[in-house]
Parts: C-alpha cells; sequence; structure tokens
C-alpha cells in the first residue's frame, strides 16, 4: 500500500501525468509485481532443480518484470509508440536495474540491511581483493573513455572489457560486495556511456548498443555470481557434513575434535577447564545384531531428541555408535554436572521403556569430569569409555564423577595392561604372570568321607605373588574376557582331575560359571566336549552361577542350565540373597544346589532377623529338593 502511494505521487507530481494517468499507473505496477512474484513462485514450483532455479530465478523475473514496465511507460508516453530506440533504450535500462540491484536488494531484505551493510564493512577492511578490484574497474571506465574520445568508434568496442570487471567480481569478491561492486559498477558504466554520447551528440543507435552490451554484462554477472554462490554453498555444505553426524544431526567425531581444538582460553592462554559428560550404551551392538539396525538407530535418535529438548544438542557429539560426549563450559551450566548427567540419565531411561521390548531394559554409563582439559579426542574418548564402565559396575553409583581426567586415564592404563596379560595368559604365555587353580575342600559335617572340592581361581605375577579375584576379574568382566577365562578354568580342571589318583573318590568339583558364559551358544557343547576327552563323570562336575548378570537375560540362562542339567552335571546357586538374587529364580531354574550368602548365616546365632531368613530359604529349598549350602 506504502508504494502504492509513493508511485501515485511520483507519476501526479514529478511526471506531470494526469490524476487518472498516475492512479491507472502505479495500480498496474503494483498488479505487475504481484504477478511477477506470481510467476517466480511457479517457476519454483516448476523447475525441480534447486541450481536451475536460483540460476533462471532473477534473470527471468527480471526480463519479464522490464517487459511490464516498459508496457506500462508506452502507455503513460503514446509517443513512445513509434519511437522504437527510445523503446529499446528504456526496456534494457529497466532490464539492467533489475539484473543489478534485484540480487542486493533481495540479501538486504532478507538479512537486514544493518546486518548486510556491517558484513560488506567488515569484508572491505580485510579484503585485499576489493582494492586491486577497486583499480581494475576504474582503470577500464578511463581507458573507455579515452577510446570513445580519441578513438572515434561508432561502436565503443572498449566496453568490452567491462566483462573483465565483472568477471573478476564474481570470481573473486565476497557474494554480498560481489553484488554491490557489479550494482555500482554497472550504473557508473551506465552513466559514462550516456555522458560521453552526449558530449559528441546524442546517437541513439550507439546508446542502444551500448546498452545491449551492459545488459548482456548484467546478465552474465548475475548469472556469475549465482553460480558461484550455489558452488560456495555446496562446499560449506560439504564441509558441515563431514563435521555431523548423519544419524542424529550432532556433530561427529571430526566436529568434536575441530570443537576441542578451538576452545576458548584463560587469560594465562591456557586451556579452559571444562565440564564433560559422556554416555554411553555398550548393549547397542547386540540389539543391532538380534534387531537390525533400525532399533538401534531409534534407541541413539530418541537419545538425540532427548538432548535436544534439554537444550544439549549445541553442545553434544557422538563419536561412535553408542558413545556421546557433551563438552560443556562451566557458564553454560545451569548446575552441577552430575545433576545434569543424573537428569538426562533418568530421561533416558524413561524415555527408553517407553519403547519397543528392545530397549525396554536398556542401561546407559554415564560420567562426568568436572575440571577436564585436554584437546586429544582419543583420550576423552577412553577416558568416558573407561568412566562409564565404572558407573555400570557400581549400582551404588549410577554416574561416575571425576574431577579430571588423570586418575581415570591411570586407571584406564592399569586395565588395559590387565587385558594384554590375561590374553597372553590364555594363549600360553605365562612371561608376565598366569593364572593357578586351587582347590578348596568342601567338607560335609554328617559325611566327613566324601571328598568334595571347589575350584578357585587366582593370578601369579611374574614375581610369583598370588592375587585375588577382586584384582583382575571385575575388569575381565568389562573387557568380554569372562567366557575365555570359564573355558579354560573347566578345561585345566577336568584335565587334573582326570590325573589325579583319587579321581573316583571324588564324589564333586565346583566350577564357576559367570553370566556372559551362559550366554555363550557353544557353551553346552564345550563342556560336552570336555567331558568326553577328560573322561571325567559328569556326575562330579558342579557348575556354580556367581554373576549376577545372569538375571537380567533370564531365557538365555534358563537354557543354559537346562543343558548342563541334561548333559548329568549339577548346577549351584552361589551368593544366594545378594544383588539380583530372588526366590523367583528358585522358581525358574532348577538348582541342584543352594548357597546361602554368608552375610545371613555369619550372625544366625545372634541375629532373630538373619535366622528367620535362612529358615525361609531352607524351607523353599527343600519343597524344591534342593540342597542348602
Amino acid at each position: 500500500m506504502h508504494l502504492l502511494w509513493v508511485l501515485y505521487f511520483w507519476n501526479l507530481f514529478f511526471i506531470g501525468l494526469t490524476l487518472v494517468q498516475s492512479l491507472f499507473g502505479a495500480i498496474a505496477l503494483v498488479l505487475s509485481l504481484a504477478l511477477l512474484l506470481m510467476f517466480r513462485r511457479y517457476m519454483l514450483a516448476t523447475i525441480s532443480s534447486p541450481y536451475g532455479r536460483r540460476l533462471l530465478g532473477i534473470p527471468t523475473a527480471s526480463l519479464v518484470m522490464a517487459s511490464l514496465i516498459t508496457a506500462l511507460g508506452i502507455w503513460q508516453t503514446p509517443a513512445w509508440v513509434d519511437d522504437y530506440q527510445t523503446i529499446g533504450l528504456f526496456w534494457f535500462s529497466q532490464s539492467i536495474a533489475f539484473l543489478a540491484l534485484t540480487p542486493l536488494v533481495m540479501s538486504c531484505l532478507h538479512e537486514g540491511c544493518g546486518q548486510a551493510f556491517n558484513e560488506l564493512k567488515a569484508c572491505f577492511s580485510r579484503r585485499v581483493f576489493i582494492g586491486v578490484w577497486l583499480s581494475v574497474a576504474v582503470s577500464t571506465l578511463v581507458i573507455m573513455a579515452a577510446l570513445r574520445h580519441w578513438g572515434n568508434l561508432e561502436f565503443n568496442a572498449g566496453s568490452l572489457i567491462g566483462l573483465v570487471v565483472l568477471a573478476l567480481a564474481a570470481h573473486a569478491l565476497p557474494i554480498r560486495i560481489a553484488r554491490f561492486s557489479i550494482a555500482f559498477y554497472i550504473l557508473v558504466w551506465t552513466w559514462f556511456n550516456a555522458h560521453i554520447n552526449l558530449l559528441h551528440g546524442y546517437n541513439a543507435s550507439v546508446l542502444l548498443g551500448d546498452q545491449a552490451l551492459i545488459f548482456i554484462a548484467a546478465l552474465l554477472a548475475v548469472i556469475s555470481t549465482e553460480m558461484v554462490q550455489a558452488y560456495r554453498l555446496s562446499e560449506k555444505s560439504l564441509a558441515r557434513q563431514l563435521l555431523i553426524d548423519p544419524l542424529t544431526g550432532l556433530q561427529n567425531d571430526m566436529g568434536l575434535s575441530q570443537r576441542l581444538q578451538a576452545w576458548p582460553k584463560d587469560r594465562t592462554g591456557a586451556m579452559q577447564p571444562m565440564i564433560v559428560i559422556g554416555v554411553h550404551i555398550p548393549e547397542l551392538e547386540q540389539i543391532d545384531a538380534l534387531m537390525g539396525h533400525e532399533e538401534s538407530n531409534q534407541v541413539e535418535l530418541r537419545l538425540s531428541q532427548i538432548l535436544s529438548k534439554e537444550k544439549l544438542s549445541d553442545y553434544a557429539s557422538r563419536v561412535r555408535p553408542g558413545v556421546f560426549i557433551l563438552c560443556l563450559t562451566s557458564a553454560v551450566m545451569g548446575m552441577r554436572g552430575a545433576d545434569v548427567a543424573q537428569k538426562l540419565k533418568d530421561r533416558i531411561e524413561f524415555e527408553w521403556k517407553k519403547m519397543g521390548a528392545g530397549a525396554r531394559y536398556l542401561q546407559a554409563g554415564f560420567t562426568v569430569f568436572n575440571l577436564a582439559q585436554t584437546r586429544d579426542l582419543g583420550l576423552l574418548t577412553s577416558a568416558v569409555l573407561a568412566g562409564c564402565q565404572l558407573s555400570l559396575a557400581d549400582r551404588n553409583q549410577l554416574v561416575h564423577v571425576e574431577d579430571n581426567l588423570d586418575s581415570l586415564l591411570s586407571h584406564r592404563v592399569q586395565e588395559l595392561t590387565w587385558v594384554q596379560r590375561m590374553r597372553a595368559a590364555l594363549v600360553g604365555d605365562t612371561q608376565a604372570g598366569q593364572f593357578i587353580l586351587f582347590a578348596q575342600t568342601i567338607r560335609d559335617t554328617r559325611h566327613p568321607d566324601v571328598k568334595a572340592f571347589e575350584v578357585l581361581l587366582r593370578w601369579q605375577d611374574a614375581d610369583e605373588n598370588v592375587l585375588s579375584p577382586s584384582e583382575f576379574l571385575p575388569i575381565a568382566e568389562r573387557y568380554g574376557l569372562m567366557t575365555a577365562i570359564d573355558l579354560w578354568v573347566m578345561r585345566s580342571s577336568l584335565e587334573q582331575l582326570a590325573q589325579s589318583p583319587w579321581r573316583a573318590e571324588i564324589s564333586k568339583v565346583s566350577i564357576n560359571l559367570s553370566g556372559a558364559s551362559l550366554s555363550d551358544p557353544n557353551l553346552i557343547h564345550e563342556i560336552e566336549q570336555q567331558l568326553k576327552s577328560s573322561g571325567c563323570r559328569p556326575e562330579q562336575i558342579c557348575f556354580e552361577i556367581t554373576e549376577t548378570m545372569v538375571i537380567a537375560d533370564t531365557k538365555l540362562a534358563r537354557q543354559a542350565v537346562l543343558g548342563i542339567k541334561e548333559l548329568g552335571c549339577k548346577i549351584s546357586l552361589d551368593d544366594f540373597g545378594t544383588g539380583l538374587s530372588t526366590f523367583s529364580y528358585l522358581k525358574r531354574f532348577h538348582f541342584d544346589y543352594l548357597k546361602i550368602d554368608g552375610e545371613f548365616v555369619r550372625h544366625i546365632t545372634e541375629s532373630r532377623i538373619d535366622r528367620a531368613i535362612v529358615e525361609s530359604i531352607q524351607a523353599i529349598a527343600f519343597e524344591m529338593n534342593t540342597i542348602t549350602v
């Protein structure tokens, strides 16, 4: 509406048209603009290629707009009807104006004139190419004027030099400066042509030819800037894709590494401490193998959505499948890192429970470093994995918290050293230490002559010091070595039993099994093969389940227990009454022996509660024909 009034008063008071002509001219121009917008929308919907839309949108719209304005000018000025040169000059001038100025105006409308001006100012202050380009532009204008003045050319062939200037602007200058420079240069160029033409006597043919050349230059310049901008946008898009995880939209490991390198410094020049929150989903690979990529992808997508809702996605990175790292400054954190991690943990587990069966029982490890200082992504990832493993292993501390990375990385190095030693020992390399077995007597007070033993695993280092399982078994559990260790213990125990002179007199040998071994589909086959090769009687062997992880997958555990019993071996549940062990296990698994945890037996003569617990366990075991120990 404002544009309509401006055009109306311009035609009425400055152009000298009548009231009706001014009104109709203004309305016609506004309608032409509306028609132009509709035509542009039609092109956007018709041309499928984004590159084609950018390339053809402005030139085509400018030509249509110039044609409409020219038709309006002929209607307002009847004397132009037979003056084809004037019509041509007017059409060319309008086309040049729209071609040169439309991209600049669109940029200002899209980003704001203030911001566009500030960016232009900043670019002018730091670009060396601006001065070079200005020098070339001024030189070409001088050459054009000199050729027209002294060359006495009917057609200003020197204007072709201006094409070089426009090409340089499109390719050498920043896009915003290129648009501004092209528009400004074409305006100055037009003024030069018109002024020189008037000085040498008005020649409409020469001016029309110059206008045609300027039009071609403007068209090429606009197309060139659009092509260069499309190329630069493609480069930026590719560079961004290298730093963004395609699944979650968060930063990937390269993005986090780049962010660490650019982490702010303090006044002394040292790296500012950062608060790191690590999340690890160790069971993601199992979901991927059992239920497919789609299910595991949904788990990680849900986690990234939670981070976005908590307004933490800008600080989060997915460095590998199932591993997320958040790096924040103390200024960003509104609460302690442990509180944020605990809030995230509760929210994530709540959301996972609403998903399918694959994610319902997932667990994620959380760790927090309050004063982390490192630019090494490898060290940071190792520390996060170590902290998350500790949080999953410690049921009393759901979020593992450290002040810095040093102590945890030192602990990580020690763990990796242990892993190397144990792997070497399993293949027979005992230079750094070895597994050794002890036999602990199990004595039945009712039958003292019966020989029964429990196999105990220990570690003997290079100095022949004997270490308890608490030193190395937790590490073996975290790094997936328990199945290999259990098989080694079973194989060695059966071999020694087969070679024992009291082999026929030994009634029972108890061998521990971990929950990881119960999940191994080859376990029953291995037990059967070892029994055949050693010649030991199956009824002599009793397998004890000591790892509470068996409870997490009762289906696999039940299949393993039934398979062991079918071979003729016995099965025992160790440390009943602690951890996750409940009476429901006695119902699901038909154990032959039930070892009550010493916590309830130690003070049974003094505590009525302990005595009542033991009596209840004994009563249920009696009904299930299970022997208690």
